[in-house]
């Protein structure tokens, strides 16, 4: 399949974020940058990375655009109480886990009745571009592209699976914990994509989320981390 020429190389993105590609493949490895893989190689959709290098405020070829006057920005506590936190999923492989979690998850969206075979597909879809394992036994589901769900607002699951699954992540672990994050417009999503990993790359949430803590432990956990004042640029 021939992909389309607005999709840029490593090389490419690094020159235009002005960065090492050392550097872009580390934020590929965190998960922090929106990439996919094509015939084996790391990939960038132009539109995508430009509007989140407008986001983190990197590389000069970017011009910052403002923001729309009195936009709030995304509560991650908010959306995880809209989606709700969930236990002993089941299933053998991704595509397996994500039909699982689209039958429970507490969403209806008006006037769209094949709203989860629809979403259950795109994600599916997402995950054989790129696995979403982020290392660490953790994973980040989500759209390739925001997509207007008819939800109104961010909405994030949480996901404790029965048994660990394969999900190709970089380090090898089989992931047990997914973090499924649905928003409607780039800016949203790409903030609460960082919000996501802010919250999974501090060690001690990592090593509490292995706990399999209860609903009310781990909203408290997330309260005391505020990721929406350090979910910062990923260092160069």
């Amino acid at each position: 399949m021939k992909r389309q020429t607005k999709d840029v190389s490593v090389k490419d993105a690094a020159e235009l974020l002005r960065v090492s590609e050392k550097t872009v493949y580390r934020w590929i490895r965190q998960g922090v940058i929106p990439a996919f893989k094509f015939q084996g190689q790391y990939r960038f959709e132009r539109t995508e990375l430009e509007s989140w290098a407008r986001y983190k405020r990197i590389g000069s070829a970017f011009t910052p655009r403002a923001a729309p006057g009195g936009e709030e920005p995304v509560d991650l506590a908010a959306a995880i109480r809209r989606g709700g936190i969930h236990y002993k999923i089941e299933g053998g492989t991704p595509a397996k886990i994500y039909r699982a979690i689209v039958e429970i998850f507490p969403i209806d969206p008006p006037h769209d009745p094949g709203f989860r075979d629809t979403l259950a597909q795109t994600l599916t879809e997402r995950e054989a571009l790129a696995s979403t394992g982020i290392g660490h036994g953790l994973a980040i589901p989500h759209p390739r592209h925001p997509r207007d769900w008819g939800l109104g607002e961010p909405v994030v699951g949480v996901f404790f699976l029965e048994r660990p699954v394969d999900f190709q992540s970089f380090d090898g672990e089989p992931v047990s914990v997914l973090l499924v994050v649905l928003c409607a417009t780039v800016k949203g999503h790409l903030q609460m994509l960082a919000q996501v990993s802010h919250l999974l790359h501090v060690p001690e949430t990592r090593e509490f989320l292995k706990t399999v803590p209860t609903r009310t432990e781990l909203m408290e956990r997330i309260a005391t981390i505020r990721p929406t004042e350090n979910a910062k640029s990923p260092a160069k």
